[in-house]
């Protein structure tokens, strides 16, 4: 079984505009990293980044080392969304899934996300898919230990209805 967090960065990890909270060069604030850190730690999820940052190497590099500044454990993103695909985050969340369904794996996944992933238009296709699964953050606060533990709830609940289906 496969246990994903789908992140975005901007107005998830970097609120905009920037809120310094720390003493540091940082490139997050440590708020928004304790966040994830908690999201990982109870849910022993892995990361695919699913932000625009995703196409360029040394940003998902400086990604990883700010995290590891923080002491959050880890080497590498476990994969990227799809580089070339740049329409609606939704999309390229549930292409990233489809290609991956396919496996056979069971996937218990979560997209943190400031943009807006249930409601709209460009939103309807993949709407049913995206409930339960998404934690929209607020783009000036970032990630918050509020989110971080709703979402350990959202993922909790997608784990308990995969352990009682037949």
């Amino acid at each position: 079984m496969l246990k994903i967090l789908f992140l975005d960065i901007d107005g998830v990890l970097l609120p905009f505009p920037k809120k310094v909270d720390h003493d540091n060069d940082a490139l997050f604030p440590q708020s928004t990293v304790q966040a994830l850190q908690h999201l990982l730690k109870e849910t022993g999820a892995e990361l695919v980044l699913s932000s625009t940052w995703r196409v360029r190497p040394d940003f998902v590099h400086d990604i990883i080392v700010c995290l590891q500044e923080y002491g959050v454990e880890i080497q590498r993103f476990l994969d990227i969304t799809d580089p070339n695909m740049h329409s609606e985050r939704q999309w390229e969340i549930a292409k990233w899934l489809t290609d991956h369904q396919q496996s056979g794996s069971t996937i218990v996944w979560l997209a943190l996300d400031d943009e807006n992933l249930l409601d709209g238009d460009a939103n309807q296709r993949f709407r049913k898919v995206f409930e339960g699964h998404v934690v929209q953050t607020k783009s000036d606060v970032g990630l918050t230990m509020e989110d971080a533990i709703r979402g350990v709830d959202l993922l909790n609940n997608q784990l308990r209805n995969v352990n009682d289906s037949p």
